[in-house]
């Protein structure tokens, strides 16, 4: 009995300074991200020099040279939007701190520089 309640104390011991000093977890911070940063009209050319336009809309919607493509979007990050097309390939389109810079196409495996206007390209 008496070994019983000597391991007893000593379970309760060492579970309370493992509590003690554990560090309880940081919650994860969920940054606002705001759709309307990726909107807009958007230019590249493409790895046989022809030159594209994107058009991101307030709500996400995908188009490329005019034709809206039928894609889902993935995920949504601070600098990041991820969409599916209708034949399961990724397309991202990829910011800095400013605008939306790159855009992949996992179809061709090709990323592409975006640019704001057509004069840059």
């Amino acid at each position: 009995m008496f070994l019983l309640r000597k391991r007893s104390i000593a379970i309760f011991l060492i579970s309370f300074f493992i509590e003690l000093f554990h560090a309880p977890k940081r919650k994860k911070q969920i940054d606002h991200i705001d759709p309307l940063f990726f909107a807009g009209t958007w230019f590249f050319k493409d790895y046989r020099g022809h030159n594209h336009k994107i058009e991101i809309g307030p709500d996400l919607k995908l188009s490329i040279d005019g034709e809206d493509l039928s894609v889902k979007v993935s995920s949504v990050k601070k600098y990041e939007v991820s969409y599916v097309d209708r034949y399961g390939y990724t397309l991202e389109i990829r910011a800095n701190e400013a605008r939306p810079t790159k855009f992949y196409d996992e179809s061709d495996n090709n990323t592409y520089d975006l640019y704001p206007n057509m004069e840059t390209l």
